[in-house]
């Protein structure tokens, strides 16, 4: 747990810089290669320390099975080595070559920094190996050409000095740059599309165990939305000021019962 609870923190800011979080990816997965070849002797050291620990080489017999071997064997290889072995598992399913070279790729589009990630192959090896079917051959170089323009352009005006892609996307649209630079544009689209197909999903359904509880189990599509919303953003919620919300929701009609 202390290994991939750095990681988990990571992964699970709204706002992250994608290469710490690739990075962390990678070291989390080298310190579980490493505990799980030499790290069961320090690990049961440790435990000693808080719980009683049987007689290590006393027999292990599941069931009927004709094999027996030790306690230590059972809870060295089959309980320690198997518990990393799944987390490995989930983190190489997650976390393969291809996702996070996508994701290496796509952070050359970054503004952050006055655009010092900025990499015209990268961005073209983008368009042209994962996004086969949204970009042709002629796409591709007009793509290339774009980026020639869009460095002595963009990337040199203050104006477009942006933390976030969300927000150099949306300058692009208001200054009508985005009929300018079109594959670029469309490119930059694709890849706003990864946080909400990833991460924020995950999150919208970790927060809906907390939500949608035995007690609420009923509730309709709608409310369940407006509650995940709420739940969600709470932190925008907090400066909303929940007694000018009555009062809009007490004049909308007369009732039966007094809210004030």
């Amino acid at each position: 747990m202390r290994t991939t609870d750095s990681l988990c923190q990571i992964l699970q800011r709204k706002v992250q810089d994608v290469l710490i979080a690739i990075a962390f990816v990678s070291t989390t997965k080298t310190i579980l290669q490493e505990l799980r070849g030499c790290g069961w002797e320090g690990f049961l050291e440790e435990v000693k320390n808080d719980i009683d620990v049987p007689d290590l080489d006393s027999p292990y017999k599941v069931g009927r099975s004709c094999r027996q071997t030790t306690i230590e064997h059972h809870y060295h290889f089959d309980v320690f080595n198997g518990a990393i072995d799944y987390i490995l598992m989930e983190l190489n399913s997650r976390f393969n070559d291809v996702s996070v070279e996508l994701v290496s790729l796509s952070v050359a589009l970054d503004p952050k920094k006055s655009f010092e990630s900025f990499k015209s192959d990268d961005i073209c090896k983008l368009a042209r190996k994962f996004y086969p079917g949204d970009f042709t051959d002629q796409d591709i170089v007009s793509l290339e050409y774009e980026l020639v323009h869009y460095k002595h352009d963009v990337i040199m005006k203050q104006e477009f000095q942006v933390s976030t892609l969300v927000e150099l996307c949306q300058l692009l649209t208001k200054s009508g740059r985005s009929n300018v630079y079109v594959m670029l544009t469309r490119l930059i689209r694709l890849i706003l599309t990864l946080p909400v197909s990833t991460a924020t999903t995950e999150r919208v359904f970790s927060a809906m165990k907390h939500v949608k509880t035995a007690l609420r189990n009923k509730m309709g599509d709608d409310l369940l939305g407006d509650c995940m919303m709420l739940y969600i953003e709470r932190d925008f919620i907090k400066d909303i000021d929940i007694d000018s919300i009555i009062d809009e929701f007490y004049v909308l009609k007369s009732r039966r019962a007094q809210l004030k």
